[in-house]
């Protein structure tokens, strides 16, 4: 008797799917599970058993590798095939088996009988206090799910509203914003114009860091590391030792001013103090 051909197994649209996009037919039941989904059928005519994991044959068919339990609509439960420890099994499983269980996860055997009495215990309709149990949690997952899904579109739509907001203020809108902010008490508008000549300012310090950055990048400055009274420059792929006395004198005016600068700290057209003894110089192009 081929199990498939059963009158209460059928084949879900998502295997459907895959056999067409496979070209191939599905023609058994792996041999390891079939026993267990046949017998169980047999049994129970009501139950319908949906093939919902395929895989390939040795040749060009395919076979049945998983199936959902179902009775009126509600799902009993699962068999599978499964790899456990180095070899295959027959799972078993459903929500009421993964609580008895001290690992979460369904009942693994390589006996046929075994998985067959497995189901029959544990396969039934939900309990009035497990459908309660269950409603609770499908509501809860429900609601936590579409109110994080409504708070993503709400901040993608207040985004796109900001974005237009902020282009406008920015741009045409600029005046308007500058006479209303005439409109404020007086502690605002301080608050607000030292944020813009704060602005401007780190505006200004972010082009210098980028520019000594970018041209750092491509080897277009000159490293310079103190070592006692000696500096070893690297400009690109050479390196030179100088003294003081030997240090070329436009190297030696912008290490002069980084000198008196705090470590970290850029100064536009000069270079960078990354720390006492190592600093970056723009240097120009020869």
């Amino acid at each position: 008797m081929n199990t498939l051909e059963l009158n209460n197994v059928e084949i879900s649209t998502k295997a459907a799917k895959s056999i067409k996009d496979s070209t191939r037919e599905l023609k058994s039941v792996d041999t390891l599970i079939d026993p267990v989904v046949q017998r169980l059928a047999v049994l129970n005519p009501l139950w319908r058993f949906v093939v919902d994991e395929i895989s390939y044959l040795s040749g060009d068919n395919l076979k049945a590798t998983g199936f959902v339990v179902m009775e009126a609509g509600e799902v009993l439960g699962t068999i599978s095939k499964e790899y456990h420890g180095r070899n295959y099994v027959i799972q078993i499983s459903n929500e009421r088996i993964s609580k008895d269980r001290t690992r979460r996860g369904g009942y693994r055997t390589a006996d046929a009988d075994k998985a067959i009495l497995k189901a029959k215990k544990m396969f039934f309709k939900l309990k009035p206090n497990e459908r309660i149990e269950k409603a609770v949690k499908d509501a809860s997952s429900v609601m936590s799910q579409q109110s994080r899904r409504k708070s993503r579109e709400k901040s993608e739509h207040e985004n796109n509203v900001q974005t237009a907001a902020y282009k406008f203020i920015m741009g045409t809108g600029f005046p308007v914003f500058l006479e209303h902010i005439k409109t404020l008490a007086e502690s605002e508008q301080i608050k607000i114009n030292k944020a813009r000549t704060e602005n401007d300012r780190i505006g200004v310090e972010m082009l210098t860091i980028e520019k000594i950055r970018s041209q750092f990048d491509n080897g277009k400055t000159a490293l310079v590391i103190k070592d006692g009274g000696k500096y070893l420059v690297k400009i690109g792929d050479k390196i030179d030792l100088f003294d003081d006395n030997t240090l070329p004198d436009d190297m030696r005016g912008k290490l002069g001013m980084l000198k008196l600068v705090e470590a970290e700290q850029f100064i536009s057209d000069t270079g960078c103090r990354i720390n006492d003894e190592v600093f970056v110089l723009i240097v120009e192009e020869t």
